[in-house]
């Protein structure tokens, strides 16, 4: 796979690029490009990745600053591009950071603010924000959360809605009880293996539902051959030390994902260059052969070393 294309998104008519950029680290390149503010990194890391073909963005956090900086790139691209709004976290003011919240007024609030905002009267995908077990789901339940994201689709200030989280069993379930459009979870060669995500992925090409991978590129910790540690929150749930003979690259971490099923692969960075190097690899690397990380990964997650 060596352009990126874009992809119909369930029965909606929603299109998602192959390679969607998440903003969460944009503000933290300011540290590497300091000539450079805040937002001037950010509008150009938007327009090159525009100009190389990206038109899914994923709005990860409610981040007040940014969505002004996201309104003025996306004024004029409205139908040219998606986004995806995750419900279920608000921007502290006292504390300068977003917060996980389940309280529906608070949300509620969150969400309006969130399209004036950016001057538009919908997102491409409403997304519960990584619900992350039985507790955490009770919570949304009780609360209207999932009626709230039902009414978004119904009155059409979401053309699509979905659920994030990193456990394929607890995704697999929500599938089967809830008319989700789109699933997003952590795929990558560490949870690849697990056959719990396998059966996620099946689960939802059988259901007609779109899937987007997260953290598919493991911090960029796979590109190097010192001895690194991948925490649980990138492996599904256990960490793991592993040491390469010979470093990967992201065009292996993109196409395994792709391979697999997934829709569209969500990635982050925090300079120009840094996007520039994964587009780059993408375009540049045709035919790429992963199987060596497959086994690895496998040996390390099924222990059989």
């Amino acid at each position: 796979m060596s352009e990126n294309r874009s992809k119909k998104l369930g029965n909606l008519g929603v299109n998602l690029s192959t390679l969607g950029l998440g903003v969460e680290h944009f503000a933290k390149g300011v540290g590497k490009v300091k000539h450079l503010t805040r937002d001037e990194n950010s509008k150009l890391i938007l327009d090159e990745a525009y100009r190389l073909g990206i038109t899914h963005f994923d709005l990860v956090f409610d981040l007040p600053y940014f969505f002004k900086v996201f309104r003025d790139f996306s004024i004029d691209k409205r139908e040219k591009i998606t986004f995806t709004t995750h419900i279920g976290n608000v921007f502290n003011e006292a504390k300068g950071k977003p917060y996980k919240i389940r309280t529906l007024e608070k949300i509620k609030n969150s969400f309006d603010q969130k399209l004036e905002t950016l001057e538009t009267d919908y997102t491409d995908i409403g997304l519960l924000q990584y619900v992350k077990n039985d507790e955490d789901y009770n919570k949304v339940v009780k609360n209207g959360l999932i009626e709230y994201v039902e009414n978004l689709k119904e009155t059409g200030r979401a053309k699509s809605i979905g659920i994030s989280s990193h456990n394929p069993i607890f995704l697999k379930k929500m599938i089967q009880n809830h008319d989700f459009d789109v699933i997003m979870t952590v795929i990558n060669f560490a949870t690849g293996v697990r056959e719990t995500t396998l059966e996620l992925i099946e689960e939802c090409k059988n259901n007609n539902i779109s899937l987007i991978a997260i953290k598919n590129l493991l911090k960029g910790k796979l590109f190097t051959t010192k001895k690194t540690e991948l925490g649980y929150y990138y492996s599904g749930g256990s960490k793991i030390e592993l040491k390469l003979n010979e470093a990967a690259t992201p065009a292996q971490c993109f196409n395994y994902a792709l391979d697999l099923g997934v829709d569209s692969v969500v990635f982050g960075v925090q300079t120009v260059e840094q996007l520039q190097e994964n587009i780059q690899s993408f375009k540049r690397e045709e035919k790429v052969d992963y199987s060596q990380l497959v086994e690895i990964f496998d040996q390390i997650i099924n222990n059989t070393v």
